[in-house]
């Protein structure tokens, strides 16, 4: 490897394709330890991998540039392709030919089918979905109390539910207070289910129409409702979604599932 080459006191540079599958290599077998086996959170992984490569020693502009390229190209699959990591990672037994196989479905498919039907390519460093595995006996639970609490205007069911945080809705939801659909969501993050990127992820996905009437509900709007919601006490209607993503949570510890069954 390149880096042997190099002093203990100084990291090279990863370029070419061998750096590339270096990196990739690397990362796979920290997701088996610290995922796998440690039951670390995937975006606390993917992220504290990413910053953790980012520079080297070199000085030539050849060697820069080539590590620079790399580096992003893994930042982008971390973040944006967690199906694709979470693919290949998982695997027993993993050869330069699977991650051969993992950058041509990189550079050859998008993430998602919102992706498609609104021309995003996921290239900003935030998910297009929310990175979530619920199923649907689980959405069936968090429908019900959302419907409960009044967070969609027209009520959600536990299919409609599963398609969005899937990053597969048909037709947006509409809000019918902003502030409960921030801490719905917020909640979800703070269980583990959804990606803390929650907040870009579902403004780029457009699948819920703000309370206001303006149109999708964007990051800005959802950050906002959310600081209002903490800066005053839990209402009733709070106090059902997060008993509701708390009962979620603990039915998987109840049946001896590990957090490395839940989204990260």
């Amino acid at each position: 490897m390149e880096s042997r080459l190099w002093s203990d006191h100084l990291t090279a540079p990863l370029s070419s394709e061998s750096g590339l599958l270096e990196l990739l290599r690397e990362a796979s077998d920290l997701y088996q330890v610290e995922v796998v086996n440690q039951d670390k959170l995937y975006q606390r992984f993917a992220e504290d991998f990413v910053f953790s490569h980012e520079f080297h020693d070199a000085v030539d502009a050849t060697s820069r540039n080539e590590h620079q390229k790399n580096f992003h190209i893994l930042k982008s699959l971390l973040l944006n392709r967690r199906d694709l990591a979470e693919q290949f990672f998982s695997k027993a037994e993993r050869s330069d030919n699977d991650f051969r196989q993992m950058l041509h479905l990189f550079n050859t498919t998008l993430p998602s089918a919102v992706n498609q039907a609104h021309g995003q390519k996921g290239d900003t460093g935030f998910p297009v979905s929310l990175c979530s595995c619920l199923t649907l006996e689980d959405c069936d639970i968090l429908a019900r109390a959302c419907n409960d609490a009044h967070v969609f205007r027209d009520g959600v069911t536990a299919t409609n539910l599963l398609s969005l945080l899937q990053g597969k809705l048909d037709v947006p939801l509409r809000s019918l207070n902003n502030r409960l659909v921030a801490y719905f969501f917020y909640q979800l993050f703070l269980y583990g289910f959804i990606t803390e990127h929650w907040q870009n992820a579902l403004a780029r996905m457009r699948c819920i129409d703000s309370s206001t009437g303006r149109g999708s509900i964007t990051s800005k709007a959802l950050s906002s409702a959310l600081y209002q919601v903490n800066e005053n006490e839990p209402t009733s209607e709070a106090r059902i979604i997060e008993n509701a993503v708390r009962s979620v949570s603990l039915k998987y510890q109840e049946n001896g599932k590990s957090d490395k069954q839940l989204p990260r």
